[in-house]
């Protein structure tokens, strides 16, 4: 599989060598959107995303269809996540927290992600976040 090509999309997701999916939009909502169109269908595939907070590691792990994620930045809670689940990260860099764009405080779904363990509670907040 080639290098992420984060300069054409924001996320992308590969089954058997194939693009599957592709978007350039940022943040949780093309995650979103990607689970809404597949998740069930495809098992053991990568996913390239800019970048994977906590938010993002949950959704991932909970679609069961990604083995490997590629990445430019990740959180450490993500990062945690992620290994707990059995799901492969590859991170260019590796912080505390995804911040804001102004990275004036920790972003919303981070935060989400941080303060509701309960999974129904969690996609309930993060869908309503991105809505």
């Amino acid at each position: 599989m080639k290098d992420p090509e984060f300069q054409s999309y924001s996320l992308a997701m590969f089954c058997g060598g194939e693009r599957i999916f592709m978007s350039r939009e940022a943040g949780l909502k093309p995650l979103v959107e990607w689970l809404a169109i597949y998740e069930g269908k495809y098992r053991g595939c990568l996913l390239h995303d800019r970048v994977i907070g906590l938010a993002a590691a949950r959704l991932i792990a909970y679609s069961g269809m990604i083995a490997r994620v590629v990445t430019l930045l990740s959180s450490r809670p993500a990062q945690s996540f992620l290994e707990g689940e059995g799901i492969v990260l590859e991170a260019t860099q590796l912080v505390d927290n995804i911040l804001t764009p102004d990275r004036s405080a920790v972003c919303p779904g981070e935060i989400i992600a941080l303060e509701t363990p309960d999974r129904q509670k969690f996609l309930a907040r993060i869908y309503g976040l991105v809505k």
